[in-house]
């Protein structure tokens, strides 16, 4: 704990923050890498078909998860706040109530799985691949989950580099079990899926042999349940909840829409452009994901010079990424997307003419995201939910059924772009309106939440 408080309630010049963030956002890399890793391979061995299958039933494990993953982002919200207050505790009622859900939510999907397909419009060509790899995933669905909480743990207790290093193990565990399986095994679907829970266990484990220590900084014992933590976290994440609820079903709608317009060509173009995106979604959600917990610490205890601080250089390391991401992202289309399918292919010609388009929602992506995580570190769920509801959901469905109406299958490219922008005014606006409520102006905060 000491050793905690020294890490987050030191000053934070940008350089440190980028110092103390930048492992997390190498962290979130690796995990993203996880999916990506899927893609290419999957893509590689067993066609685009199967690439399509596997966007096909990702809004169903983004579904199923999205309880979880309020848990872990709400979680390591309280937690930091406790701990800037000079109490850690509740962070073992966090970590059964995980699993828990995992075992209920896996058992449930298995036995709902055919129907689920069926309405996720999964076609017959691409059915087996998908059954394949959604069963394998739901089998093990707590690990996943556990895994989550375990790399945010990492951050909040101040080790993130520790948690960087069992992203790496967890990371390569993934690619070469995916190279193996798929490859000289012949495994298929089965063995990419089999990979990917493979490396959860391994981040599972990791997190659970440090953290069950007895001078571990946030200890995982068995004690009585602390509700309170459990329904701050419930409070304080419900942002990424709603954030997750909303992906799946927008991810559903922008595959129907793709489908519509372009058949299986266009639903594969669509995962090619996403993943070669992920690489910077992961690093700025690597970097809020690390700066909540400073913000968090900063307003638990009540420290509203620093509060500012921090905030402020959140702004300026905002602009420098996402200017660089878009101009990164244009410069090395060609060559990242050639990665997935063959540059002579339609799919390829097929994204590369509209990658550019596609691309214009990094200009904006992580401002948004940051506005959602300073709510959820103020204690703020429902603002944060309004941001990521808005973000995720109302916005871009609204974009993604009425832009190709009006200009065509340009609109289904821009639907993203066009959704980030409506979510950044309301961003601004929300952080501005609140920056007395919260302190982050330098100014003492009207509100102080703990839970």
């Amino acid at each position: 704990m000491r050793q905690t408080q020294s890490i987050l309630g030191q000053h934070f010049s940008i350089a440190g923050q980028l110092k103390f963030t930048s492992p997390r956002m190498l962290m979130s890399l690796f995990i993203m890498s996880y999916m990506v890793a899927d893609g290419v391979l999957i893509s590689r061995y067993m066609g685009t078909v199967a690439l399509a299958s596997l966007n096909m039933i990702f809004p169903l494990a983004i579904f199923l998860g999205a309880v979880g993953i309020m848990l872990s982002a709400g979680g390591g919200s309280v937690v930091s706040r406790r701990m800037g207050a000079g109490d850690a505790a509740g962070a073992d009622t966090l970590v059964y109530a995980e699993f828990f859900f995992g075992l209920v939510v896996g058992v449930v999907g298995i036995l709902l799985l055919d129907p689920l397909l069926s309405f996720l419009n999964v076609n017959d060509e691409q059915y087996a691949y998908a059954y394949e790899y959604q069963i394998v995933w739901l089998a093990f669905m707590p690990f996943f989950l556990l895994s989550v909480l375990s790399q945010t743990f990492f951050t909040v207790a101040g080790f993130p580099k520790l948690g960087l290093a069992v992203s790496i193990a967890s990371g390569l565990t993934n690619v070469v079990l995916d190279i193996v399986f798929m490859g000289p095994l012949g495994w298929g679907m089965y063995g990419g899926a089999l990979a990917t829970v493979i490396s959860w266990i391994v981040a599972a484990a990791a997190g659970a042999l440090f953290f069950c220590r007895a001078q571990a900084p946030i200890k995982i014992i068995r004690t009585r349940p602390d509700w309170d933590a459990l329904k701050g976290a419930c409070r304080s994440g419900f942002s990424e909840m709603v954030g997750s609820l909303s992906s799946a079903v927008t991810l559903y709608l922008f595959n129907a829409a793709f489908m519509h317009w372009l058949g299986v060509d266009g639903v594969a173009a669509l995962t090619i452009a996403s993943y070669s995106t992920y690489v910077f979604n992961s690093i700025f959600y690597g970097f809020c994901e690390a700066t909540g917990p400073i913000l968090g610490y900063k307003y638990g205890e009540q420290n509203w010079n620093e509060l500012a601080s921090v905030f402020k250089n959140s702004l300026i390391i905002m602009v420098i990424f996402s200017l660089g991401a878009y101009g990164l992202s244009l410069i090395f289309a060609a060559p990242v997307l050639g990665f997935f399918t063959p540059d002579d292919s339609p799919v390829f010609e097929l994204v590369l003419a509209n990658f550019g388009y596609f691309a214009l929602s990094l200009l904006l992506l992580c401002p948004n995201m940051f506005a959602a995580y300073l709510f959820t570190a103020m204690g703020d769920g429902k603002r944060a939910a309004i941001v990521s509801f808005c973000r995720t959901f109302l916005f871009t469905v609204l974009a993604i059924e009425c832009l190709p109406l009006l200009i065509g299958e340009l609109g289904l490219w821009l639907s993203v772009p066009l959704a980030e922008a409506m979510t950044f005014v309301l961003s601004a606006v929300l952080i501005v309106r609140n920056r007395r409520r919260y302190g982050y102006d330098g100014y003492p905060a009207l509100v102080i939440n703990r839970d």
